[in-house]
């Protein structure tokens, strides 16, 4: 499986993030191997900010913003998140080093390129 490590970025670039597919792996309970658990997709997107009036409102302010969606192998629903934050931890920093935790699971991202993250883009993209 082809992989990449996040690009060396500035934890406030985003660029790096615009159409992302990582995969998840989690350390496989009594063993020292991780087993794939799923993938997460992280895409760029810009909030405006709606003022006036209802009948001629102006959206102004841009701000891009990171969005993100966590896709399980299994049944669980997928999770999705556009606050840019993890427990408390920057988005931006959590994914940059590779360690997502979510609630009790501690999972590690190995980001995809080429052809292989083509393919669970057209899958599970945006």
């Amino acid at each position: 499986m082809p992989q990449a490590s996040a690009p060396s970025r500035p934890a406030g670039d985003l660029g790096a993030y615009r159409r992302r597919i990582g995969r998840l792996t989690e350390a496989a309970r009594g063993s020292h191997g991780a087993r794939p658990v799923g993938f997460v997709v992280t895409r760029v997107v810009t909030h405006w900010d709606t003022v006036g009036p209802h009948l001629a409102p102006s959206h102004v302010n841009p701000v891009e913003r990171l969005e993100w969606r966590v896709h399980f192998d299994d049944a669980l629903p997928e999770l999705y998140c556009d606050d840019a934050a993890v427990r408390g931890t920057s988005a931006l920093d959590a994914l940059r080093d590779g360690r997502l935790r979510l609630g009790e699971r501690h999972l590690h991202v190995a980001w995809l390129d080429g052809a292989e993250a083509d393919d669970v883009w057209s899958a599970l993209g945006w």
